[in-house]
């Protein structure tokens, strides 16, 4: 009689809990090849677990190394979402596919940056890892690193060659990774991208400016170090006509409502019929009515309009709506627990520009 290819759970528990000679034992009535109903095999359990000896003792037996579950993922690909370095280095030294994607398009390296694993991201770079790459919500690793406020991990991406081309790329959300570091207020994230040659007119979903994303979370400091950057827009409206310094006060950030009004921005500017000072009285924002009020007269003399297809038509500013987009799609972790949508390819964008894709 062969052994059982149909994988129980006591076998799937021992693997992903590290019980080698368990496993090896249970191995005399399976196939070391077989799965449970959701597709996970035992090598894939033990990755996930991060249990090197078992792993080793899998692929001398001869695991399959590529076998995906339910949602796509692969050994190496667990193990990279779960950070487990050394069992990473002994899957790739043993030739698994780098650059497998699961069922939603994320890939090793995207598992790896959005759960923050530095050391597996480095390892997977100098593998060969295809960096130019985004999943099915659109996230590229350096969009997904740069969400995660990690640095180290941005600074690592935005170096590679080609990586200016994700710059410009915007994800599902419409939210490009300047619109990231901006709403997220990280300095030193948002000086990487903009020495890679990130461009402070690119919009976001809403039609603002990184400008107007810091002035609307309220990130004073992201407010000075964009007004200090030659050729600043400062008056650039989004889709409702809202500009950066009506964000402010319509939002009650008064410190960055005082730097826009420094830096010469028009307090007089109407979004929605309404203007910065009707803002912030509706909004009950004190502290900008104090500096709002304390303006002479003529700076305070509302604007025209803005030109026809900005205004009233358009979307509500972000002034005025619950919460900004969620920005992001995370890459789901873990053994298959149903099954998913395969997939053969990764959305390459090696040399393609970002708006050609």
């Amino acid at each position: 009689m062969g052994k059982k290819t149909k994988a129980d759970a006591a076998l799937i528990q021992a693997a992903l809990s590290g019980e080698t000679r368990q496993v090896l034992a249970m191995l005399s009535n399976f196939d070391v090849a077989a799965t449970d109903a959701q597709g996970n095999t035992p090598l894939a359990a033990a990755a996930c677990g991060g249990h090197l000896e078992l792993v080793r003792a899998l692929c001398e037996r001869g695991a399959p190394l590529e076998v995906r579950n339910g949602i796509g993922t692969t050994p190496l690909w667990l193990t990279a979402g779960y950070g487990h370095l050394e069992v990473l280095d002994c899957l790739i030294g043993l030739g698994c596919d780098l650059n497998a994607p699961n069922s939603t398009k994320d890939t090793p390296l995207l598992a790896a940056v959005s759960k923050g694993h530095s050391a597996c991201v480095e390892r997977l770079l100098a593998a060969g890892s295809r960096h130019l790459t985004v999943n099915s919500a659109g996230d590229s690793p350096l969009s997904l690193a740069v969400a995660a406020g990690n640095v180290a991990m941005v600074k690592a991406l935005v170096t590679l060659a080609g990586a200016p081309t994700l710059l410009k790329r915007k994800n599902a959300k419409g939210v490009h990774p300047l619109a990231l570091a901006a709403a997220a207020g990280n300095l030193e994230t948002m000086q990487l991208l903009l020495a890679a040659g990130g461009s402070l007119e690119e919009r976001d979903a809403n039609g603002a400016t990184p400008l107007a994303l810091a002035a609307f979370c309220g990130h004073a400091p992201m407010v000075h170090l964009l007004l200090a950057r030659d050729g600043i827009d400062i008056e650039s409206p989004d889709s409702s006509g809202a500009t950066p310094l009506w964000l402010a006060a319509s939002s009650g950030h008064a410190t960055c409502l005082a730097a826009l009004i420094q830096a010469g921005a028009n307090p007089g500017v109407m979004c929605c019929g309404r203007t910065a000072l009707d803002a912030a009285r509706v909004n009950k924002h004190a502290a900008c009515l104090e500096i709002l009020e304390a303006l002479p007269p003529e700076r305070l003399a509302p604007l025209e309009p803005p030109p026809e297809g900005v205004g009233e038509s358009a979307a509500a500013p972000l002034g005025e709506v619950d919460e900004l987009v969620t920005f992001t799609s995370r890459a789901t972790l873990g053994l298959a627990a149903a099954a998913g949508e395969d997939s053969d390819s990764d959305g390459m964008l090696e040399g393609v520009a970002p708006e050609d894709h």
